[in-house]
């Protein structure tokens, strides 16, 4: 009998299982197990077809247990040692995959993944546990050991909706090997933390992720406020786009142009990989906005006019929205001198760019570049004008963040969205842009 699933495979096949305890069964029997309590539901299945192979390194052919709702998770069970965390998602578990979270409706307790800035946290907790500790913790000893133990058994940070601790409560705990073992995820030790949400009541699994986002983000926020961390529940919007960032030359030579301080300040800052991809993405802007006066002033004496708002885009834009008076527009004169059609047209002669530049579902609601029909860029185009109009779609859609989204209605491009982790062609472009308008505006040296 053949291993084939209809499944798709695990996202990671090398989980480690070297942390669980020996196992008290065998492997046969911890499977059988498992079938008769997925025999108790309908939306979960074990596959296994009786043979587990050594290559040397590891058994092949283990079971899965497969929860065949919409985007549900599998687990791959690995050793017998992993039965009583399997059994426990699989008796009592609804995984709420969107969030990489389990909700247990019988006890009323839903355990969801975070991501953001562990070492933050840490510093937190050793400031809420440890308020007279002066020097740095070494995590790595006995002192590590014991927040880890603290996060295990107590947890940390703890609210309750009521005073006397009753009602709905949150807390951050260590990472459970079930959501461990559900999500594949490494949780890298006793001192990663989860969510633990207590006093859940809720009809089904859409609504119990509702409250789970509702209430765990404002917990959240509530830490970052109070303690300065910075943790976020995880989602599920994978990146739609490119994940190449922009290619460097490599030559260094000595300089013999003189570009300005303060945008070569904002591009150094914009190549901060720490930095956020919405900040850096910004700072690159930036630049090309501190050329705007310039290349409004060199519009306004070109055109032969008297004043900037009788100057006019050098694009073809609609007769009333064409006055240099606007950002836009000068950002339409920026590009126009920075940077010539061929120019643009060799940067876009990289398919996998323009492929996302092109693909309207990876950054919405902002200008797309047109194709050929077969997904190349037009012969002869000029993309310069829709370049332009892309850069200040996605500008707006970052600096305009009143509640309901910017100019138009469009939504607010959040910095923990999925477009947001989406945003590594357009930070190759906008940073092309903003070299190209600093080399255009450079000096030559004495």
């Amino acid at each position: 009998m053949e291993d084939i699933s209809q499944y798709d495979d695990d996202l990671w096949d090398d989980f480690e299982d070297d942390w669980f305890a020996p196992p008290e069964i065998t492997y046969q029997e911890a499977v059988e197990r498992l079938r008769s309590l997925a025999g108790q539901r309908a939306d979960v299945v074990v596959e296994w077809d009786g043979k587990r192979k050594g290559d040397g390194r590891r058994w092949r052919d283990d079971a899965r247990v497969v929860f065949t709702g919409a985007g549900g998770p599998r687990i791959r069970l690995r050793s017998a040692a992993q039965l009583p965390y399997v059994e426990r998602v699989v008796g009592s578990g609804v995984p709420l995959p969107e969030r990489h979270a389990i909700w247990y409706p019988q006890q009323g307790v839903i355990t969801a993944r975070l991501v953001g800035d562990f070492d933050q946290f840490h510093s937190a907790l050793v400031r809420s546990l440890l308020p007279r500790q002066k020097r740095a913790v070494d995590l790595e000893g006995p002192l590590g050991a014991d927040l880890a133990g603290v996060l295990a058994s107590t947890g940390a940070f703890q609210v309750s909706e009521e005073a006397d601790g009753s009602g709905r409560s949150l807390r951050l705990v260590s990472v459970p090997p079930e959501l461990s073992l559900l999500y594949n995820t490494r949780d890298g030790g006793g001192l990663s933390p989860s969510l633990e949400l207590s006093g859940v009541s809720a009809p089904d699994a859409a609504e119990a992720q509702k409250t789970l986002v509702a209430y765990g983000t404002s917990y959240l926020f509530g830490l970052a406020r109070a303690q300065g961390a910075s943790l976020r529940l995880w989602d599920d919007g994978y990146r739609l786009g490119s994940r190449r960032g922009p290619s460097y030359s490599t030559k260094l030579r000595f300089p013999q142009r003189q570009y300005d301080t303060e945008p070569a300040e904002l591009y150094g800052a914009g190549n901060a990989a720490g930095r956020h991809p919405v900040e850096r993405w910004l700072k690159y802007y930036q630049v090309l906005e501190f050329y705007m006066p310039k290349a409004a002033a060199q519009e306004v004496a070109r055109q032969g006019v008297a004043k900037q708002d009788q100057a006019q885009s050098p694009y073809a834009r609609p007769g009333r929205t064409r006055s240099l008076g606007s950002e836009q527009n000068q950002l339409d004169a920026v590009i126009d001198l920075a940077v010539t059609q061929a120019e643009v047209a060799g940067l876009l002669r990289d398919r996998e760019l323009f492929t996302t530049l092109s693909d309207p579902a990876v950054i919405q609601h902002v200008e797309t570049l047109e194709d050929d029909g077969s997904g190349a860029p037009l012969p002869g185009g000029d993309y310069r004008a829709a370049i332009s109009s892309r850069v200040y779609g996605i500008r707006n859609r970052i600096v305009h963040m009143k509640e309901g989204g910017g100019q138009r209605g469009t939504p607010l491009l959040g910095l923990h969205s999925r477009e947001a982790r989406d945003l590594a062609a357009d930070l190759r472009l906008v940073r092309y842009l903003a070299e190209k308008a600093m080399e255009y505006w450079a000096t030559d040296l004495p």
